[in-house]
C-alpha cells in the first residue's frame, strides 16, 4: 500500500510522536495520564527517526464524564475498512484503517487504570493498526542474545511461554513471550526486518507456580480472554533483562513430544514461514496491499534464519537447557 501521510495540527503538551515497532505514530489525549501510560509503553519517535517524517497513524483518546460503570465488558468488531472494540459500557474505540485513525473515548475512572490500559487497551490498539503500518503482528515469542533473535513460535498449549522465562534465566533478552512485531528497517525498505516486543507482562497459567515458585508471591487474575492466569513483569518477578528489538536469526517451531525427552530437528525456512504466515489476519478489498506486505514481511525475516522444530517433553529448565545446547551447536 503507498504510504499516506496523516495529517498533524500543531504540537501541544497533550500530542506526542511515538515509535510503535519502529513506525511513528501520533498520539493525542487530553488525559495526562494517558500520556503517561503511553509514553511508558513506548519510546519517543524522535529518538530513532528524524521529526520531519510523516506519523504513519494517529490515536486520540478523549476522556469525559459519564455513568457507565467500569466492569469488564469486552467486545470487538470489525468490517470492512472499520473496526471497533470496547473493554467496560463505559468506553469505546473506533478504528478507520483506511486512514489509519482511531477515536476513543473512556471515563475518568477507567483513566486512572494504567495496568489495564498498559496491558490490555493500548497493546489492542495497536495490533489492530499495525497492518495499516506495515508491521507484521506474528503469534510467536522472542528472546535475544548479543542482538541475535530467537523466535519461538507454537499452537496453543505447547509451553511457549514458559520455555520462554526458563530460556530468559539461561541468559537471554526476553522480547515477548506472546506477540512479537516485524517491521522494515533501513533503506530501501526490506533490506533489514527487525523483531520488536513491548515492556508489557508475560502471561503463565497457574500450573506455571510448580515450575516457577516466585509466581506464588503474586496473584492468577481473570485475564482478557476470560483465562485464569499470572500476568507479571517478568523484570520484577523472576529478574530477567529486556530487549526492545533484534534480528531474527533462528526461528524455532515447538511441538509436544509424546514421549519424555528433547529432540531438535532442522527444518526447510519456507516450512517456517508458512506457520507464521498461516496466524496472520487476512484482510480483503482496500486492505489486502496490507495483508500482502505483512506476509512479505515475514517471509524476509526468515529469509537468511536458521529454522528448527523442537519436540519436547519434559520440564522447562531442562527442555531450556537441551534448546539452548541445540542452538549453540
Amino acid at each position: 500500500m503507498t504510504p499516506v501521510a496523516v495529517a498533524e495540527t500543531a504540537f501541544d503538551p497533550s500530542s506526542q510522536r511515538l515509535l510503535f515497532a519502529g513506525q511513528p505514530v501520533l498520539f493525542c489525549t487530553n488525559s495526562p495520564k494517558l500520556a503517561m501510560y503511553a509514553q511508558a509503553l513506548l519510546p519517543a519517535s524522535e529518538n530513532d527517526k528524524p521529526p520531519t517524517t510523516p506519523a504513519r497513524a494517529s490515536i486520540t483518546l478523549h476522556v469525559r464524564e459519564m455513568d457507565e460503570p467500569c466492569e469488564t465488558f469486552p467486545l470487538f468488531r470489525a468490517r470492512g475498512n472499520f473496526a471497533r472494540i470496547r473493554f467496560t459500557p463505559g468506553d469505546s474505540f473506533w478504528f478507520n484503517l483506511r486512514t489509519r485513525e482511531v477515536f476513543g473515548t473512556c471515563s475518568p475512572e477507567m483513566a486512572d487504570d494504567g495496568r489495564r490500559w498498559c496491558v490490555h487497551i493500548l497493546p489492542a490498539i495497536l495490533g489492530i493498526l499495525s497492518a495499516t503500518i506495515d508491521v507484521a503482528p506474528i503469534h510467536a515469542a522472542c528472546l535475544a542474545r548479543k542482538g541475535r533473535g530467537v523466535l519461538l513460535a507454537g499452537h496453543s498449549g505447547a509451553g511457549k511461554s514458559t520455555l520462554t522465562i526458563a530460556m530468559a534465566r539461561r541468559g537471554h533478552a526476553l522480547l515477548s513471550d506472546d506477540w512479537t512485531y516485524l517491521s522494515e528497517e533501513g533503506e530501501p525498505a526490506g533490506l533489514d526486518v527487525q523483531a520488536w516486543g513491548l515492556p508489557v507482562p508475560v502471561k503463565l497459567l497457574p500450573d506455571a507456580s510448580f515450575f516457577f515458585p516466585e509466581l506464588n508471591a503474586f496473584r492468577a487474575d481473570v485475564s482478557l480472554n476470560g483465562e485464569i492466569a499470572y500476568e507479571v513483569f517478568p523484570e520484577e518477578c523472576f529478574g530477567v533483562t529486556r530487549s526492545e528489538r533484534c534480528q531474527v536469526s533462528t526461528v524455532v517451531l515447538l511441538e509436544r513430544g509424546a514421549e519424555p525427552g528433547c529432540n531438535t530437528f532442522r527444518i526447510r525456512r519456507d516450512e517456517a514461514v508458512a506457520h507464521l504466515q498461516a496466524q496472520v489476519e487476512p484482510l480483503e478489498g482496500r486492505l489486502a496491499g496490507c495483508y500482502s506486505k505483512q506476509l512479505e514481511i515475514i517471509e524476509s525475516a526468515v529469509g537468511q534464519a536458521s529454522c528448527y522444530r523442537f519436540c519436547f517433553n519434559d520440564q522447562p529448565d531442562k527442555a531450556a537447557e537441551a534448546l539452548d545446547k541445540a542452538l549453540g551447536r
